[in-house]
Parts: C-alpha cells; structure tokens; sequence
C-alpha cells in the first residue's frame, strides 16, 4: 500500500467527503455505544415490531422539537412605486431566536439594477 504524502499523515483529503463523514459517524457512535450514552438514537428494531431480516438495523431517531431556523421571504420595498414590472424576492433563512423581529437586507435588484431594501413578507 502507498505511503500517505508528507503534507499530513492522514488520507482524509484522498478520500470523497461522504466516506469521511460515513467515518465520523461511525466513530462517534462506537464510542457514544462504549460509554452507554445511546439513549437517543438506537440501531436495532423495538421489541415489539418484527425485524425486517436477520442482522438489519434499524434507525429510530427520536423526535423532532419545534424547528429554529425558519424559511422567509424578502420582498423590495422601492419596486412597487417605481412601477417597474415584476417582483424581487429572496428566499432565506433567518433564526427565530436571534432574530425575533422581521428582517431587512439590502438586496440587488435585477429589475432596477441597483441595490434597495428587501423586507421579510407576512406569513
């Protein structure tokens, strides 16, 4: 087998990004597993339901609390009063946590071809 080259001593800029990840995941859960700490996530079929074949996992995650990040969309405000036709809009995300109140950003505008104020649209 070829040696690793001298600028590191790993293969993790050979190998694809989602055999790297596939790694870190199993090496987290083997050591999670090592110290009893899988209460969260578990591998193998409950009890009560029948196992799909034998050796198959499983995954049942447990559930989801109320999401944080939340999709908006900004609208300009300058558009509608130049009586340019169409709309700029951006889709995003914004925390509802950190940002409670509604969102504004300047934006580009390809209709206007300028930057103007974008603000996050009523639900």
């Amino acid at each position: 087998m070829h040696s690793p080259p001298l600028c590191c001593s790993r293969w993790t800029h050979v190998l694809p990004l989602k055999l790297r990840r596939a790694k870190m995941a199993m090496a987290s859960l083997s050591m999670l597993s090592s110290r009893g700490l899988t209460g969260a996530v578990s591998f193998r079929a409950p009890s009560t339901a029948p196992a799909a074949g034998r050796g198959s996992l499983v995954v049942v995650a447990a559930s989801k609390k109320k999401d944080v990040r939340l999709g908006i969309t900004l609208e300009c405000t300058e558009q509608k009063a130049s009586g340019v036709a169409g709309m700029s809009r951006y889709s995003t995300e914004k925390n509802r946590r950190n940002t409670s109140a509604r969102l504004e950003l300047m934006k580009y505008n390809p209709y206007l071809r300028k930057h103007t104020l974008h603000r996050e649209l009523k639900k």
